[in-house]
Formats: structure tokens, sequence, C-alpha cells
């Protein structure tokens, strides 16, 4: 069959070298519009459900709500494993189905099992599915903060800062395509606030039940209808029922108190303020907004990238006096342009070196043209076969492209180099002897091919088996060994077709100036070689004997080398991780951190420091307000260790504090690996808390002491301070009031209680009811 290949190319060399150039003009044209990824699809499909339980502490969010939920998904057909996290007001449930699970399908499955789930819940608490994205989905880091006066103050309040974030800037992410989600975390999110004075409840006999319910009837949305003919015309009805400004609040009657009204604004302080809040942000030291940008899988992220990029432009043209936009806290795009770069530079090379060596070796243009043309067609057919295939190109498929660029060259060197010689061979013979050029051609191609195929078939065995990796690992090396494979057979068929046809249209004339005589460094090289391949004959056993000892030894040194699972990647941002101890206010946990953001910005090489403490609303990552997380970016040709070093040496001088250090890509493969930032995760299972804390400890302590251990931390499940509260019923029950109406009191005093939803344009602020900042300070409060 390969013999009959071998003829076609070559009676239709004219088709096969059209053909080819239609193959790379396509490949061209279609792979700019290729899903980019930075890398393949990890996460196994996940349906992530999100439970806001306001006011709940951390055990009554698992007890009331991730217990239930946990338990309705536990039992749905193809779930291979279900993880949860419970933490003050969220809960988090990770719903991890078998791979080639339709993500729909499963998204479906889970939303009947909610519907179940519901009835169970406490009141007012609703589990959500997030939208769809994974685990390396999170594409950007951006921050807003605000310009600085000659006073050093900020140009722009928390407030405002938030409010442009969270209403208009996401609004315009939002609304580009293939972005699924967007974060914002920092500043303070605008609500209507009704903070109510006990002194004055008391003077008018009122209870904070009481303003809830004036507060709720304050707003109204209700349509009036319309008339049907007036003089002609239907004339709707617009009520003015709608709150428009905190005035609107404060007018509202709450109840007659001696004949006369008595209004939210004589018992309560409106205000249009920030919201209480979980989470905080800051960029260089200074309060910021951060936003988190998503995308839906199987979305371009170069591509995505740049129409972020137009839409920030487009934004920052109307964007509000005073605030800053910094697009490079942390950018995916970056470190994929660094790998396809790095293989462009890769082919590059591989090129200049392949010409010149054809060049010393043969001494002829047209040979080494041919045998260059078969780095382009290998590529182009291996990424037509992906496009195919539905891959994305990542960092393991340029992986596998750019170990191939140097072996795609090979076939056609060989038959490059077989055609040339046995052409020369024939121009030297007596004219009645010499065959058709076409023949000569046909003759020295067919003559090699079976070495050609044998020896791509052995390294194409070579990289088979990582095709039949399963799990994670199978996930990750599927692509870069897919890659590898389809670039070295279309090398073959390259080999077998487009590069005899290029043989007979090109070597055609005179070959070469001297026709009898060899390269200059052929000759040399077998000057060489001849003593050389007669002294190992000669001492063949010897030979034989090192060869066995260098063997071994390289197997022996092989075994002392470390072994990770991925090489340490330059991503030009580093993650830092603040731990504080559990229990540790956000107020704190800012003035901590703050300290060691101001630090690093002072280093040389840093371009930014972006904090985030704690987690933002419809954020899926149930962090504490002790955790905090810094992307410290890195200027460009700056070195990398240097600036870690750097790092190394602030976070040492922090006491009482737990830190980490890594990459944004690097902490969410350890995410899919351990379901922790670390590397490497302990996991100690077991039902005495007080036990296992115990063993957390020690195998902390121990792990300290390993040479070259760094970032060790125990993530033990830590008691914190509460205040219970307990009724006393008997007194309950002289002042006629039942258990929940007490608890649903505090419940609205302390954490408040949302009484409807205030449209102003794109904006949608919250109305909330709850007692004086300084009526709930404290316990004796």
């Amino acid at each position: 069959m390969l013999r009959q290949l071998i003829r076609f190319s070559l009676d239709n060399a004219a088709l096969v070298i059209a053909t080819s150039l239609l193959i790379l003009a396509f490949t061209i044209y279609q792979t700019p519009r290729m899903a980019v990824d930075v890398f393949p699809e990890l996460n196994a499909p996940t349906v992530v459900v999100l439970t806001e339980s306001p006011g709940f502490a951390a055990d009554e969010v698992e007890q009331y709500v991730t217990f239930p939920i946990e338990s309705s998904v536990n039992g749905l057909p193809g779930v291979r494993r279900v993880r949860s996290g419970s933490a003050i007001g969220l809960s988090i449930i990770w719903v991890e189905f078998d791979w080639g699970v339709d993500i729909y399908r499963a998204r479906y499955l889970v939303s009947e099992r909610l519907s179940i789930a519901r009835e169970s819940l406490p009141d007012r608490v609703t589990p959500i599915i997030t939208p769809v994205t994974s685990i390396t989905g999170e594409i950007m880091l951006v921050s807003l903060s605000s310009e600085r006066n000659e006073q050093g103050e900020s140009i722009v309040s928390p407030l405002a800062l938030r409010s442009y974030g969270e209403f208009e800037l996401r609004n315009h992410l939002l609304s580009v395509p293939g972005v699924s989600q967007v974060v914002a975390i920092g500043g303070e999110l605008p609500e209507y606030q009704v903070n109510v004075n006990q002194t004055q409840l008391r003077t008018y006999d009122l209870t904070v039940k009481d303003v809830v319910e004036a507060a709720r009837k304050s707003h109204s949305t209700a349509g009036g209808g319309y008339l049907p003919n007036v003089e002609g015309l239907e004339l709707p009805l617009r009520q003015t029922g709608r709150v428009r400004s905190v005035d609107d609040i404060r007018g509202t009657i709450v109840r007659y108190h001696n004949g006369a009204p008595v209004t939210i604004g004589q018992v309560a302080d409106v205000q249009l303020a920030g919201a209480l809040k979980r989470g905080s942000g800051s960029d260089g030291g200074n309060p910021a907004v951060v936003l988190s940008i998503q995308k839906a899988p199987g979305t371009n992220t170069l591509t995505l990238t740049e129409a972020i990029d137009a839409k920030f432009d487009a934004v920052e043209a109307s964007m509000p006096d005073g605030i800053k936009l910094n697009r490079h806290v942390m950018r995916q795009s970056d470190f994929i342009n660094l790998s396809l770069n790095n293989v462009l530079a890769v082919s590059r090379d591989a090129a200049i070196i392949v010409a010149v060596i054809l060049l010393l070796f043969l001494m002829n243009l047209r040979t080494t043209l041919i045998t260059l043309i078969a780095i382009p067609m290998s590529v182009a057919c291996a990424l037509l076969l992906m496009w195919w295939s539905g891959e994305t190109i990542n960092v393991m498929t340029l992986g596998g492209l750019a170990v191939a660029i140097g072996v795609v060259v090979d076939d056609g060197i060989i038959d490059v180099e077989n055609v040339f010689r046995r052409l020369r061979d024939n121009r030297l013979k007596p004219k009645a002897e010499q065959l058709p050029q076409p023949d000569v051609v046909f003759h020295a191609s067919n003559e090699i091919r079976s070495s050609i195929m044998f020896a791509t078939l052995i390294i194409v065995i070579v990289f088979i088996p990582l095709l039949f990796l399963k799990g994670l690992e199978g996930r990750f090396f599927r692509p870069l060994g897919f890659m590898y494979i389809t670039s070295i057979v279309a090398s073959l068929f390259v080999a077998l077709t487009l590069t005899p046809a290029l043989c007979k249209v090109l070597l055609r004339g005179k070959l070469s100036l001297k026709q009898d005589r060899e390269g200059v460094v052929v000759r040399w090289l077998k000057a060489v070689y001849e003593p050389a391949l007669r002294l190992v004959v000669r001492f063949r056993k010897t030979v034989l004997s090192l060869a066995v000892l260098v063997t071994a030894g390289c197997i022996w040194l092989g075994s002392t080398f470390g072994a990770s699972f991925l090489p340490e990647f330059n991503e030009g941002t580093f993650t830092i991780f603040l731990l504080a101890p559990p229990g540790t206010s956000l107020a704190e946990s800012d003035r901590l951190a703050v300290g060691v953001e101001q630090r690093m910005a002072e280093i040389d090489g840093v371009r930014s420091v972006v904090r985030r403490t704690g987690r933002a609303e419809r954020d899926e990552h149930a962090e504490p307000v002790s955790s905090s997380e810094i992307e410290v970016s890195v200027k460009p040709g700056y070195d990398k260790q240097s600036v870690k070093q750097e790092i190394d040496r602030v976070l040492s001088a922090i006491p009482g504090i737990t830190t980490m250090i890594g990459q944004p890509i690097e902490h969410r493969l350890s995410h899919v690996l351990s379901g922790t930032p670390a590397a490497v995760a302990i996991n100690v299972y077991g039902d005495d808390l007080n036990k296992l804390r115990e063993i957390a400890k020690r195998i902390e302590t121990t792990l300290k002491t390993i040479p070259a251990a760094r970032d060790v931390n125990a993530q033990r499940e830590v008691m914190i301070k509460t205040v219970p509260i307990r009724y006393r019923h008997d007194d309950l029950a002289r002042w006629g009031i039942a258990p929940a109406d007490a608890a649903e009191q505090v419940k609205d005093a302390v954490f408040g209680e949302h009484v409807a939803e205030v449209n102003e344009g794109v904006r949608v602020y919250d109305m909330v009811v709850r007692l004086a900042a300084d009526q709930r300070q404290n316990v004796q409060q």
C-alpha cells in the first residue's frame, strides 16, 4: 500500500502539492478559532450547590443546611464523590460525577434532588446551583482602587467604588460572550439601612418586629393597572410607592402612639451605607475592589481576554473620575502566550538547526527547503486532527508539539537524503544507464519506506500508554501523547507523499557544483568515525562492559532525583496565603495583611500587590475572614527566584500567622489533586475532634523537621468562641413570647432582616432593618 501511495504522489505531484497548500491554509485559518485554555479540563463534571444561610453559625450551617442537602444528592446515579464546606452563614457542596457524564444532565439531576431537600431547610434558606465553570476557569483578576489627593486621602469612597464595580463594571463584563461569572470583593456594598434605636423603641412601646413590618411596607412595586378610555386615550396608572431616597423610608409610619403617628425616622437612623462584610480587598495596601472573572468551559481564553480588554478600553473612557483600573493582577493569557512563544521559538530553532545541518551535509539549498516543509505540514495535520477531535490548545498539547518538533523532520531527512544520493549516483552513470528522474525518486523513496515506517511506529508505541491513563493523570497527559503521536504519524504521511512530490519538482537539473564529491563535513566525519569504529570493534567486550556500568550508574542517579506531578511553571504571579488564627475578625485580618502588602509592594521587581480577605457574595470559596490571599505580580524581565526570596524574607518576619506561597494556576491544580492549596495533603479521619486536632498537630511538627519542607500547615478544626443564647421559657411565657419569636427578634436585631429590594437603574439595593451599630458591639448590649 505504501508503495502505491508513493507512486500516486509522484504521478500526481501537482495535486499533492496543491492539496498540501490547501491544508496549510485551512490550518492557518482555523487555528486562531480553536479553543485555547491553560490546561485540559481536569475537573470531573462537578455541580456546585451554594447556600447562603444568614445569621447561622458554622456548626448550625453544617447541621441544618449542609447535611440535608448532602444526604439528598449522595445517591444520584454517576456520583463519584460529594464534598462540602460549612462556614458562618454559608454552605458549599461539590457534587462530582464520573468522567464523561454530561454536565447539564448532572445539573438537572441535582436540581431535582434540591427541590426535595428544600422542604427540610430553614425558612428563607434557598440553595442555588452556581454557573458552569471549572477550577481553572478563573482567567483574570482585576482591581478597582481610588486615586489619592495631596493629603493622601482616597478621592472615591469605598461605597462608591464597590457600587461601580458591582453594578456597572460587573454587568459590562457579564455582557461579554464566554464570561460565566464575575465575583466582586472589597469596598462596601451599598444597601438601605434602617438602624433601630432601642431607647426610642421603648419610648414608643415598639419592637424591632414593628419596624421590620413598617419598612417592608415602605416599598412597593405593585402595578396600578390602567384606565381603558379617558377622552379616547388608554392611560396606565403609575404608582409612587417605590422608595426613591432615604426620606421615603423615614416618612413611613410605624404605628400611632397617643394619637400621633410614629414614623421610622423617629425610631431609627435611615441611610445608604455599606452592608455587613465577610470579605475585603486591597491593592498596594489601599482599599480596593477585586473582581474575579471566570470563563465558560470550552471558551478560547486568548480570544475572551482580548474581548475583555476591548470592553475595558471602552469602559475606561466613561469611568468615574478618581477610579483606577489594574488589569494585571493575574491573567492566564500571559502564561498561555508565554507557552505559545516558547513553541514558536522551538519551531524556529529547530528549522534553523535542520537547515544548517542539511546545508552542511548535503550542500544543497533545495533539499534543505524540502525537508523544512515537513515541519509546518506535520504540525498542520496534527492541529487539524486535534480540532476535529474537539481538543483544546493548552499547555499539554503545546508541550507535545514542542517535543515532536525535533522529530517530525526525521522521516523527511531520511527520504530527502536518500533521494538526493540516488539522483547524484544516477547522474554519474553513463547516459545509457541513467533512469528518468521520477523513477529514481520513486525507487529511492520506496527503498527506505520500511525503515521510516518501523522507526515511526517504535516511537509511537512508546507514547501509546499515555492514551490509556485513567483519572486525573489521563486527563492531563493524554493530550500531550495525542499531540505527539499525531505529529509523528503526520510526518510519516508527509514523508511518503509530499516529500517525494517536492523531490520530483525541485530536484531537477544540476544538484550541486561538484556532483562527484561529498561535503566537507561528511568527509571529516567519515575520517573520524572509521578509526573510532575499528577501535570499538576491536575492544568490544570492554566497550560493552563500560556501557553496562554507565547504564547502571544512570539508573542509580535517576533514582536520586525528586518527583513531582508537574514541573514548576513561570506564571509571572505569586499567590501568598496568610492564615490568621481561626476566629480572627475581618478588621484584625485586614490590619495584619495590610502591613505585609505594603512591604511586598516595596520589593524590587514587583508590579502590583492585590489582596482578597475572606469571601465575596456568590463566591464558591468558603474562606473564613481569617484567611487572606495575596496576588503578587512580577514585572516582565525580572528574575522570579530573586523576587521569591524577597517575599520569603518578608513572610519569615511575620509572627503568629501561617503562610504559604505558590502561583495562581499551581494553586488551582493543587486543589484538583488534593482539595487544598498545598501540593501534598494528609487527611486524618475520626469522630473525636480533640483527638484529631492532637494528631494533626503532631504530624505538623514532624513534617516541619523534614529537609526542604516548607509551608507546613495543619488545617485543624479549631473550636472558635461563640456567644450562646439560652432562653428561659418561664420568663418568655410571662411576657407572652414564644421561643421562635424570641429567636427571630434576636436575628432581626443583630444580623438584620432583608425587607425589600430597591431598583435604581442598573443598581439594586437591599433594604435591611437591624439595631444601630453602636448597640450591637458587645455581649452586654
